[in-house]
């Protein structure tokens, strides 16, 4: 049976587009149950996992943003507003079986 859950947009727009549009504890529970399992916080910086989380959320949510220009702390909610106005407050996600357990633990 696949799981899925409910999670504010900007929480997925943040994993999607690399710019923090909510609380990163939020955003890192949504990336584990994305990917499956947990993501310590250094493996954020590794390109082969966050192109992964990009495609899968881009195949789950079609239309939620890759990239937002111009975000600065003055703006972010105004460009957060945009986008739900399109895709809605909240998308569903399945849980993956995803990446990250293959990348190392440490370094």
């Amino acid at each position: 049976m696949v799981q899925t859950r409910d999670f504010p947009t900007a929480v997925i727009a943040s994993i999607s587009t690399g710019i923090l549009l909510c609380d990163f504890g939020k955003m890192q529970e949504a990336a584990e149950y994305l990917m499956g399992h947990p993501i310590w916080t250094h493996h954020f910086a590794d390109k082969t996992l966050t192109l992964e989380m990009k495609r899968t959320i881009a195949e789950q949510c079609p239309g939620m943003p890759m990239e937002i220009d111009g975000v600065t702390k003055d703006n972010y909610l105004e460009k957060l507003a945009v986008i739900e106005a399109e895709i809605g407050k909240t998308v569903r996600i399945r849980k993956g079986r995803g990446l990250t357990a293959m990348l190392p633990a440490g370094g």
